[in-house]
């Protein structure tokens, strides 16, 4: 008995002076594990009757990823999210630094046993592409310290989304998981399956980079960062705010007034930067310009540099 007791005494004290280390090394594994999961198996499907399209030049929707997938994280993907936030962070950091836009997206498996299923699919996005989950993630999480990453990705994107329109033989860059159509005209309907792919996939990529920047801003505002709240993107949605609350009667609310949570059947709540009450579901459509993207990104670079 004095050997075992001996025996499982060091036993214990090699565990407990390695355990720190085990975690230590586990800790990116966790985050990068349950980034893996929520993505490939968000949870949560519903069913995607019409293609959902955009004009061609492919306007802002503020404040929302144009995700038309049907695809959303359950309530208990939510919780795990809330409860690894800061491993999940860490791991989105990583992954969107290893984006790889040649690399075709892999098909997921289907989550055979969802929390919520209104007769969608059951997919999830492939976790290593930029994908509207990740995204929607970023935002869920309120991801500020990923914004150095974004502003590497979306510098990225754009640079291959222009090679791929200067040149018909350069490759497009990969994004999945938007599944956005593109308004088109008659003359565009005789055209090859090739050419066709290729100009669809080119649309979605540029879809991408749109949702890059919005997430971007969207990211500062919750912070009320001044020179975020100053941009031109910003101004349009105040004043396309404004309009919305004009349009349903909602401006009759004053600031210390009780709103409902639910005003024609419309979800909406006080827009927490301007206190305007806005439809939670009903996104403000801006026109993109590049202008209103450097602006974005110049507060963001000043952002990062005010937080390094």
């Amino acid at each position: 008995m004095p050997y075992l007791l001996h025996g499982g005494m060091k036993s214990l004290m090699i565990c407990l002076f390695l355990a720190p280390l085990f975690q230590a090394s586990a800790k990116p594994l966790l985050g990068g594990a349950l980034l893996d999961q929520v993505i490939s198996k968000p949870g949560s499907y519903s069913q995607v009757c019409d293609v959902m399209v955009m004009p061609s030049d492919i306007p802002y929707r503020a404040y929302q990823v144009s995700d038309f997938n049907g695809t959303s994280f359950s309530k208990a993907n939510k919780a795990l999210i809330q409860e690894n936030r800061e491993a999940l962070i860490t791991a989105i950091k990583v992954r969107l630094a290893t984006v790889d836009f040649s690399k075709p997206a892999v098909e997921t498996e289907k989550d055979e046993h969802p929390e919520e299923n209104f007769d969608g699919d059951g997919y999830g996005c492939d976790p290593a592409t930029l994908n509207p989950l990740i995204l929607n993630l970023i935002l869920d999480t309120n991801a500020v310290e990923a914004l150095p990453e974004l502003l590497t990705l979306e510098a990225r994107l754009v640079k291959e989304i222009a090679k791929a329109k200067e040149s018909a033989t350069a490759p497009v860059p990969i994004v999945s998981g938007w599944g956005i159509g593109e308004k088109r005209n008659s003359s565009k309907d005789e055209e090859s399956e090739k050419v066709r792919d290729r100009r669809n996939n080119l649309f979605q990529a540029r879809v991408a980079q749109r949702d890059l920047v919005m997430v971007m801003q969207v990211l500062m505002r919750n912070q009320k960062y001044g020179p975020a709240l100053k941009t031109s993107l910003e101004v349009a949605y105040v004043k396309g705010l404004q309009a919305a609350a004009a349009t349903h009667g909602w401006d009759k609310f004053k600031s210390g007034d009780e709103l409902p949570k639910e005003i024609d059947y419309r979800t909406v709540e006080r827009d927490p930067v301007t206190g305007i009450v806005r439809d939670v579901y009903g996104p403000i459509e801006i026109p993109y310009t590049r202008e209103s993207r450097d602006e974005v990104r110049a507060a963001a670079e000043q952002w990062v540099k005010e937080h390094s």
